[in-house]
């Protein structure tokens, strides 16, 4: 059975609302959960207090890495059923992104951005991807000559599984 992993990806991105997102300043690690929605180029955006750790963090250092996964499977059947995403990350500052940003995150709501900019304690957030993995193995997989973990799976053919 030949698995698509673009498609796995897609299907992985397009369930699983609840992203980790890692992020450090200073070499200082700290990873936070966010509900993070991709748009249709896989921008991800999600929302969060900007005196946050990680928010802080984006501000100091845009490096970050996001990874996307089902917690509630069994354990020992992740093979193919993470996405991991090392990105670039930054404040949307731009009135028209952090509209599109509120419709992403708040889909039934009126677009209110007055808590989102300017005076307002929250911010938007945006993850651009650079590189995209799935997990390619199991921890009850592992041998002694097991090389890698995962499989480097193309940008364009998961953004082109999400359309």
């Amino acid at each position: 059975m030949s698995i698509d992993l673009a498609e796995r990806s897609a299907d992985i991105l397009a369930h699983c609302l609840y992203a980790n997102i890692a992020t450090a300043q200073d070499d200082v690690p700290w990873n936070t959960p966010a509900t993070a929605i991709p748009d249709s180029a896989l921008t991800f955006y999600w929302s969060s207090w900007a005196q946050a750790v990680h928010s802080r963090n984006i501000a100091a250092n845009p490096r970050a890495f996001i990874t996307f996964y089902d917690s509630t499977r069994a354990r020992g059947t992740n093979n193919l059923r993470c996405v991991y995403l090392q990105c670039e990350a930054g404040e949307v500052t731009n009135a028209d992104e952090a509209e599109k940003a509120f419709g992403l995150l708040y889909p039934d709501e009126t677009v209110d951005l007055s808590g989102f900019m300017g005076d307002g304690i929250k911010r938007f957030y945006r993850a651009t991807p650079k590189l995209a993995w799935l997990n390619s193995l199991s921890e009850k997989e592992l041998a002694p000559d097991t090389l890698k973990m995962r499989t480097e799976v193309s940008l364009e053919a998961i953004r082109a599984a999400l359309k």
